[in-house]
């Protein structure tokens, strides 16, 4: 598996981290933290997650082989969403996670 493959596995365990972690209440105060964090770094990074960064930029050393230069600024939800035929719009993907990075905060502070 390829650098990039790997990075994606990690960006998918994270996202069910924060998906079902509040299950588990001993997660909770650990997703309280880290949810704030994850939505700060989304801000001061251009609405881009540092994984999705990374993979990128692996995928990019993967391409300089060959003749043309490869752009890449998919983020990991577009990605996610156009294997299942569903395009959405930059904004709404992003009122769409900010929003679900939001709720899944406050359940989890609400919860404690």
């Amino acid at each position: 598996m390829n650098k990039s493959g790997i990075i994606n596995h990690i960006h998918s365990i994270v996202l069910l981290y924060i998906f079902f972690g509040w299950m588990i209440e001993s997660q909770r105060s650990i997703l309280v933290v880290l949810l704030p964090t994850l939505q700060f770094q989304f801000l001061i990074n251009d609405n881009m997650c540092i994984l999705t960064q990374l993979e990128n930029k692996f995928l990019k050393e993967k391409g300089k082989g060959k003749d043309k230069e490869i752009i890449i600024n998919d983020s990991f939800v577009d990605k996610n969403f156009k294997k299942c035929n569903f395009l959405i719009t930059p904004e709404k993907r992003e009122i769409m996670v900010h929003s679900f990075t939001y709720f899944m905060f406050l359940l989890n502070y609400f919860l404690m």
